[in-house]
């Protein structure tokens, strides 16, 4: 439990504060996600900081529990796969990623579940 409380109190504040910036801040974020899918090395690098989050993640935590606890595991293997992904096929991500920002309640949608999630993990990893 110390670990997943551990994970929870440092990824609980960023998705946190991702989730509001996505809301509070759409056309800014509109703008950097087009910068960033307009460059290959962006996305080939944060592939390779995804991964290694992920693979943090998953050689800490690697249960898979009936409470709360499997968000931390879930949350590892996503990052594990996005990593993967953005590293093997950075030209794929940039057609998928163009055409999802490209929809306007993708911020508001993607903002609201970063937002709920973290206040969730936030909430598992101080107030547990």
């Amino acid at each position: 439990m110390e670990t997943s409380q551990f994970i929870a109190r440092l990824a609980g504040p960023v998705l946190s504060a991702i989730g509001i910036g996505l809301l509070a801040n759409q056309a800014v974020y509109r703008q950097m996600a087009g910068q960033f899918l307009a460059g290959y090395p962006f996305i080939y690098f944060s592939g390779i900081l995804a991964l290694i989050g992920g693979l943090a993640i998953l050689n800490a935590h690697h249960d898979w529990t009936r409470d709360w606890r499997s968000l931390i595991t879930l949350l590892g293997w996503f990052l594990t796969i996005v990593g993967v992904y953005r590293i093997i096929a950075p030209q794929f991500v940039n057609f998928v990623g163009t055409g999802a920002v490209a929809h306007s309640g993708f911020f508001i949608g993607v903002g609201i579940v970063l937002l709920a999630l973290g206040a969730f993990l936030t909430f598992k990893g101080y107030a547990a």
